[in-house]
């Protein structure tokens, strides 16, 4: 019996016509979104889930690290990442925190955030398609004419004369048939809840949840060779923590099958840890809400016209078209314990048991930079001639991905993907031929904050 099923030919009515089309509406692909429309384009936005904002709403990864250059004294993001959080502000959903070794961070509410953007798409008029999947793009040559969604409607068309795809896995660059590449060893996933009563356990004792619990483990089935679960704050009035699951090591989370069995198994560990923790603290523990999303660090990069290296990265190379810059350490989360190198030398290596080991991967003696970039050509297709990408698409090597993949650098590669896409067609070129010293213009005109790279 024959492994496939033909599926017949059909005609698919058109659900649009647009100067740009967006598929993903992480905070990426909103970003990217807005300020194409703001700048007069007419935009639509697939998104997959029935919540726009990714990782940051839906996986409730709900953190944006520092803002600031590595002296955490000079803002050198700004933007649609800070209207946000002046946005998430004005209703008490924002906590500023700091962290010793990597500066000021940010503690948001998930859902106010998915609200927040909500009212951004609706408020410079985006088109937005929700429960909708990117299922086939249409080709003319190197350039896309139409994609094809599926969404409770069935499946549609949607066509738009450039493409932005911000789907973390490449759903429209590798269903158009543009080169896509994957590391061999990709970052774990992780699955996040919310959950009550954890922070009284902490106050209680003195200890958080999982170290008053974790000689349990076995008891319970909770696998103790991974990281253990990671327990942060929220943003509410209530007695609310956001746990990290453990992460989950050899996942490929573009896979379907690897993806169902990941979210399956994280569940579980969840309900385990939480019946370890009624049973040696108390029955007023409670899950509230489980993720809409996995966690996912990295899939599919796109074989772009520059790969950014760890080299360029970790030595603070200047770029022509820098449009992003960030001072997020390298964080490349291994099998046996997650390396952190940051841009004054210092390596930082955790170790799945919590265990902290300090070292250098740099000499003292080398000046630290304030900053690294993130150069326009990592968002182009080699090929495509309509077709951006922004987000975790991005074409970057391991190690310097694992240090740009943060959501406040990839908020700013969505934003200069739309910039760059209005940019295009009102000058009626490729998106390569983008002149980066207007592109750069461009976006500090509508808040972005871009210090010019030292070398140039």
């Amino acid at each position: 019996m024959s492994s496939f099923v033909q599926e017949p030919v059909r005609n698919c009515p058109v659900a649009g016509e647009y100067d740009l089309c967006v598929v993903g509406g992480s905070c990426t692909g909103v970003f990217a979104a807005v300020r194409a429309a703001r700048l007069g384009l007419s935009v639509a936005l697939v998104e997959q889930n029935i919540l726009l904002g990714g990782m940051a709403a839906a996986a409730q990864v709900n953190e944006w690290h520092s803002l600031h250059d590595t002296t955490g004294r000079k803002q050198i993001i700004g933007g649609l990442t800070v209207e946000v959080l002046d946005r998430l502000r004005q209703r008490n959903a924002v906590q500023e925190r700091e962290r010793k070794e990597r500066g000021r961070y940010y503690i948001f509410n998930s859902a106010e955030l998915a609200l927040e953007l909500d009212a951004l798409v609706a408020g410079n008029g985006v088109r937005l398609f929700l429960k909708a999947s990117c299922a086939a793009a249409i080709r003319e040559g190197d350039s896309i004419s139409a994609i094809l969604i599926e969404d409770k409607s069935g499946r549609r068309a949607i066509r738009a004369r450039t493409f932005i795809d911000a789907s973390g896995d490449g759903d429209l660059l590798r269903r158009a048939g543009f080169p896509a590449w994957k590391n061999d060893i990709l970052q774990p996933v992780s699955y996040q809840m919310l959950a009550v009563g954890l922070e009284r356990i902490a106050k209680s004792t003195g200890k958080n949840a999982w170290e008053n619990v974790k000689h349990r483990a076995a008891e319970f089935s909770y696998p103790l060779e991974n990281a253990r679960p990671w327990i942060n704050g929220y943003a509410a009035p209530a007695d609310i923590a956001n746990v990290y699951g453990a992460r989950i090591y050899g996942v490929d989370a573009s896979d379907a099958d690897q993806l169902t069995a990941a979210v399956v198994e994280s569940r579980r560990r969840h309900r385990a840890f939480l019946d370890m923790v009624r049973a040696e603290c108390g029955p007023d523990v409670a899950a509230v809400s489980m993720a809409h999303a996995l966690g996912i660090r990295e899939t599919w990069h796109a074989r772009s016209l520059h790969r950014l290296t760890a080299g360029e990265l970790l030595s603070a190379v200047p770029f022509q078209d820098s449009i992003a810059c960030g001072t997020y350490p390298v964080d490349v989360h291994a099998p046996e314990a997650t390396f952190l190198r940051y841009l004054d030398g210092r390596e930082e290596v955790v170790k799945h048991d919590g265990g902290v080991v300090w070292q250098r991967w740099r000499d003292e003696e080398s000046p630290t930079p304030d900053c690294y970039h993130i150069p326009y050509r990592s968002l182009v297709p080699e090929t495509a001639e309509n077709l951006l990408v922004a987000g975790r698409l991005l074409d970057a090597d391991r190690e310097a991905f694992g240090g740009v993949r943060v959501m406040v650098n990839m908020n700013q590669t969505g934003e200069a993907a739309g910039v760059a896409s209005f940019l295009a067609l009102k000058h009626n070129c490729l998106p390569r031929e983008v002149n980066a010293v207007e592109l750069r213009r461009a976006l500090t005109s509508g808040g972005s904050i871009l210090p010019e790279p030292h070398g140039i």
